[in-house]
């Protein structure tokens, strides 16, 4: 993970930044527009590794959305 400082303002409407943390990581939230600035940028070679592990699992369940229960 690489670390990057959050910018003072609000690239969308110039408002003030709050720096917050969760168990995601930590980020900034404009307190005008709702604006969210991750602080923390994944390494794109961890992503694919993330997919590559990921692909051919099925969930227990699957989703019901868009199916008719006739």
């Amino acid at each position: 993970m690489v670390y990057t400082l959050p910018p003072a303002l609000c690239p969308r409407c110039t408002g003030f930044l709050l720096a917050e943390d969760d168990t995601h990581g930590e980020f900034s939230t404009c307190v005008q527009c709702g604006f969210v600035h991750e602080n923390e940028v994944a390494d794109p070679e961890d992503i694919k590794k993330e997919e590559e592990l990921a692909f051919g699992k099925l969930r227990r369940r699957q989703p019901s959305h868009g199916k008719l229960r006739l």
